[in-house]
């Protein structure tokens, strides 16, 4: 299973649950991640060409390309707009 995690406001509010567990056949990109399970991350897409996210893998400054298999944690933070209100610290659990 992959663990993935949603913060940012904006969103948050553009998803059903901000944190999801998918267990994966074998490892993938994460851009695939995010295109294979439009149920979960239909409403990201729009950040996503926005260029707004900010993704990690198990802590790690990771890009659409980077892989992720399953044990893996992928933190999906917004990083568009008004930082002070919306963009996530670097310190999230």
């Amino acid at each position: 299973m992959v663990k993935i995690l949603i913060f940012g406001l904006s969103l948050r509010e553009a998803v059903e649950d901000p944190e999801v567990e998918i267990s994966l056949e074998s490892p993938t990109t994460i851009g695939q991640l995010l295109e294979d399970f439009p149920d979960h991350f239909q409403g990201l897409m729009p950040f996503l060409h926005a260029n707004e996210l900010m993704l990690t893998i198990n802590q790690k400054i990771s890009t659409l390309e980077a892989m992720v298999k399953n044990g893996d944690t992928l933190k999906i933070t917004h990083q568009g707009g008004d930082q002070g209100a919306d963009g996530a610290m670097w310190h999230n659990p």
